[in-house]
This record gives structure tokens, sequence and C-alpha cells, in this order.
């Protein structure tokens, strides 16, 4: 047998046909069953039930464990910061990996997991001569943490640069987990090549591609010249996803306006800027209007808006960081001269 450990939501999910060659069985803690249509709900909670409802391909089953929604409620309600829930997120990894390791069947044939939540099931599958296949899901954190130092530095006005790091323990669960893995997943050319420079044999690391279901990008649509021009920040307005270079930009160039969406440890002075107008996760899912994509971010990330853009023709100015395998023009990190230059680029065409 095959088994998928999926201890939350993540959009790898969507794809275990290209992660596994063979259908498994997934344990989903939070998945809810499919809701029949003619259930009689209201639409805003069949739609929170929907997210939750895993869809796999045919002959996968989802297991789901009764209960667990309370635990994440609580979990919630106590992660009352940003840095809280993602230790928490990482707590309930750790503790999903512990229990499937004890509870591993003796005929299982290979394991995919995500990252920190790998170790210890790993570790036995390997006990038990089966495949462990690694979905690196998360930044690598010691390579994160160098990336936020760096920017902390050159803004030391930015307290929020220094405000979460991941604890020494899951900086080495997620090494040692690479190292028990036979088969590792990415989700950018940035971590591929990090890999490999770190020693990971080329033959064992694989490229994690989201398709965005369309054959070919869309033509870009005409602008409307009466309007300015509209840059829309890649992912939450924060200093690690380059907010201030972008605002950078602005100032230099009067032509443009900068979209973006506030979040925790946005400093409230950026978004009093005459030409800073604050959008929703909507918007950067559409694009609607948007004439390009930046994403100068100091840090991996993994911003969803870059596939739309790519989709709807729109171009993308990013660093190495956010670019993921998706075509765009790169910049140095905190260069503000290359990013008005990607840009000058643009609205001389």
């Amino acid at each position: 047998m095959n088994l998928v450990l999926a201890p939350e939501p993540a959009p790898w999910l969507s794809h275990l046909a290209s992660l596994l060659t063979r259908e498994a069985e997934v344990l989903a803690p939070w998945a809810r069953p499919r809701l029949p249509e003619w259930a009689p709900l209201p639409s805003r909670l069949r739609r929170a039930w929907t997210r939750r409802t895993l869809r796999v391909p045919e002959g996968y089953r989802v297991w789901g464990l009764p209960g667990w929604g309370a635990m994440e409620v609580g979990m919630r309600v106590v992660a009352r910061s940003t840095a809280a829930t993602f230790q928490a997120r990482f707590t309930l990894r750790r503790r999903w990996a512990q229990a499937a390791a004890a509870l591993l069947p003796a005929s299982v044939e290979t394991v995919l997991a995500p990252t920190l939540g790998a170790r210890e099931v790993f570790a036995a599958a390997r006990s038990r001569g089966a495949r462990c296949v690694l979905v690196e899901d998360l930044p690598s954190l010691r390579a994160l943490h160098e990336d936020l130092d760096t920017a902390a530095v050159r803004h030391p006005e930015e307290a929020f640069l220094r405000n979460h790091r991941a604890s020494a323990g899951d900086v080495a669960r997620q090494e040692v987990e690479r190292v028990l893995a036979d088969e590792i997943w990415v989700r950018s050319e940035l971590a591929f090549e990090r890999l490999r420079l770190a020693g990971h044999a080329p033959e064992k690391l694989r490229r994690l591609r989201f398709p965005s279901g369309r054959e070919a990008p869309q033509a870009p649509q005409p602008r409307r010249n009466a309007r300015p021009h509209v840059a829309l920040l890649a992912g939450p307005a924060l200093a690690r996803g380059g907010v201030r270079e972008a605002l950078a930009a602005l100032d230099a160039r009067p032509q443009w306006t900068l979209w973006l969406r506030p979040a925790e440890g946005t400093d409230p002075r950026h978004l009093n800027h005459p030409r800073v107008r604050t959008v929703t996760a909507e918007v950067q899912r559409t694009l609607h209007e948007v004439d390009v994509v930046l994403a100068p971010a100091w840090c991996e990330s993994h911003v969803g808006e870059l596939a739309h853009a790519h989709a709807r023709g729109i171009p993308v100015i990013a660093t190495d960081r956010a670019a993921g395998f998706e075509p765009c023009r790169t910049i140095p990190r905190g260069d503000v001269p290359a990013l008005l230059a990607a840009l000058d680029a643009l609205t001389e065409r």
C-alpha cells in the first residue's frame, strides 16, 4: 500500500497523481466527506465545508479524523499572532508524523509526507524497505533565517523582520527529512539549486509545478491609456516581500500606482502614500486592471499571483526568492534601480 500524510490543506494535494504513480490511502485529519447536492446548508457554510473536502484521483481513499476541526479552532484561538500560528502548525505536523509512524503497516510500499511532517514516519518506513517521498511545501528554514537577517540589516526599522524564527529543532528536522527521503519535490528553481549544491543527488530532486489548467497564456488585454499604470505587489504587504522596494519605485515613477494587501506586520505608514491602494485577496487572484505583478521578495516565498499573471499574459518582475518556476523578469534583492529599469521597459513597449 501507499500512504500520504496530509496534516493540513495544501495546494500540492491537488496533484497527487503527479506525485505518486499508484493509488494511496490519504491520512488527512481535517478532511470532511463530500456533501450531497441536496444537503440543505446555507451557501456560506457549504463553501466552507467544500474547502475541507479533499478531491483525489480515482482509487485513492481519504481518511479524516473526527474532532480534528475542534482542535484547529482551539489552535486559532490560542495562537493570536502569525508567529504563534506557524509554531502551532509545525507542532501539528510533528504530532501527525509521530502518530502515523506508530501505526504504519508492514505492507507499506511508499510514504509521501510534507516538510516537518515526515521524520518519524520516514524512519519507520525505511526500516520496512518502503520508499519515502518528501514534498518541500515550506521554505528552507535555515536559508529563510539568513534571508530575514539580511533584510533586517537593510531595513532595521522593520521590526517584523525579526519577529519569528523557527526553532533549532525544526531546522534540524527539515534537514534530517531530506536525508531520509528517496525523492524530494521542490517548488522553485531556487530550492532545486540549493539542494543540489548542498549535496543532494540531482536524480532524487523533482520540480513540483502547479499547472494553471490553460494550454497557453492568454494574450494581455489592451489597457485604457486614460488610467494610471497599475503594479500589484504579490503576497501580503510586508518588508520580507519587498514592499519597501516597491514603494521606493513608486516614489521615483509618478505614472505608476501600487496595489497591495495589508497584513499583520504591515507598517500603517506604507498605506498612506497617495498612489497606494489597498486591495483584497480576491483582487490578487483576478488581477483585473493590473499591468504588472511585482514580487521583489527578500525570502523564499510562493505566491499564487505569479501563476495567475502568467495565465493572463501579465508580466512579472520578481527576485529569485519568489520566481518559482514561472517565467518572469528577475531582479536582485533590494535593487530598486533594477526594479525601475524593469518597469521602464514595460512602459516603453
